[in-house]
């Protein structure tokens, strides 16, 4: 049991550099309010790392005494870890492993006291069901990749997304039923924050049918400064690497007719006769194509930024050669993330209208899911 008394400076210098949050690794219970009453009061234990005793968890005949009241030597901890540490599992929690999470979480707290007020981001989540998959994304872990370039403005997320809906993507009205909830929810619980100025930035977590991520791409265009992440499956992650180079192909094409299909290949090959099966061979088909397709290779924001200014591109050449009164019908494979920029960079008054297909294996194949029409 501890015999010193903690100094009032190093006590509020504990408090203040752990940010009141127990500083075992991976618990962070704020100690400071109850969670259930929500009533404020000290619940925290100021725990000893050598122990200011030779004969306590951790001492030292030499330096328990020199580290009795060192700032460098005491840990804020909760009731539970400072149990575990002095008394219950003392063996597992040597000098080295506390001095670890004490690093650790005091330069988790600096890192984010350093963030710039202008740094905050409103975390905005699609969910929604793909075919018979109901995707679920987690506050906890998606605000946790936004650090270090930005964090939450407010300790919640706006989902626009209808993850229990009973409805199905082989059902007749799913598409339309789909399009107008998603409308509603944009109106009712976004624009109205976008548009009196209160939402500067967006972090955007999108799970759902790609025709679904497109319209939310239209909603948000890209005057609205959003930060477009895509979720990982190896390794398992929201999280962004470094700058990666992928070079989007768009070849030209010589075969004008009456109708114009986009192919999207970028998780995989589409075969033209997919598309000549729906719209009949007057068809002039383009691609828009990596070298190896695959559904996990988005790793950075500048494969985003890329794809979006390949778009442009196509969208400006398909119009040049077909006229601005032609429909664009786009057959998508492609990863969420590209799909929610290809709507961003789809401008409403200077591109064409757009038919989005969506690949339905219960119905066949390519099905129309929505029509994005300009102005």
């Amino acid at each position: 049991m501890s015999t010193t008394s903690i100094n009032a400076k190093n006590k509020y210098m504990l408090w203040a550099i752990s940010g009141g949050r127990c500083q075992y690794r991976g618990c962070n219970e704020i100690l400071h309010t109850d969670i259930l009453t929500k009533r404020n009061f000290n619940k925290s234990y100021i725990a000893h790392i050598v122990a200011d005793v030779p004969g306590g968890p951790r001492g030292c005949a030499t330096r328990s005494p020199l580290l009795a009241d060192d700032i460098k030597n005491l840990m804020l901890l909760c009731d539970a870890h400072h149990r575990l540490i002095d008394k219950d599992d003392v063996n597992g929690n040597p000098e080295s492993l506390l001095l670890e999470m004490k690093a650790e979480h005091e330069n988790r707290i600096a890192n984010a006291c350093n963030i710039s007020p202008d740094k905050q981001s409103h975390i905005v989540t699609l969910n929604s069901n793909i075919g018979t998959h109901t995707p679920n994304i987690h506050y906890s872990i998606i605000s946790q990749s936004l650090l270090p370039d930005y964090y939450p403005a407010v300790a919640s997320n706006i989902d626009l997304g209808t993850v229990n809906t009973l409805n199905k993507d082989c059902d007749t009205n799913f598409w339309n039923i789909e399009e107008a909830n998603l409308q509603q929810r944009f109106d009712r619980l976004l624009f109205p924050l976008l548009n009196s100025g209160e939402i500067k930035h967006i972090s955007l977590f999108g799970f759902g049918p790609i025709p679904i991520l497109i319209k939310l791409g239209t909603l948000l265009n890209d005057i609205t400064s959003v930060d477009v992440r895509q979720k990982r499956r190896s390794p398992d992650t929201w999280n962004f690497d470094d700058d990666i180079e992928t070079i989007y192909n768009f070849p030209p094409t010589s075969n004008v007719k009456r109708q114009v299909a986009l192919k999207i290949e970028l998780s995989d090959n589409i075969a033209d006769e997919r598309i000549t099966s729906i719209l009949s061979d007057d068809v002039s088909i383009y691609s828009l194509n990596i070298d190896h397709p695959n559904n996990d290779f988005v790793k950075s924001r500048k494969q985003i930024i890329d794809f979006g200014n390949k778009m442009k591109e196509a969208f400006r050449e398909i119009k040049r050669t077909h006229g601005q009164d032609t429909v664009l019908n786009i057959f998508p494979a492609m990863p969420i993330s590209l799909a929610v920029q290809l709507g961003r960079v789809w401008m409403p008054k200077a591109d064409l209208s757009m038919k989005i297909f969506d690949q339905n294996l219960a119905l066949g194949g390519f099905v129309e899911a929505l029509e994005i029409k300009h102005c």
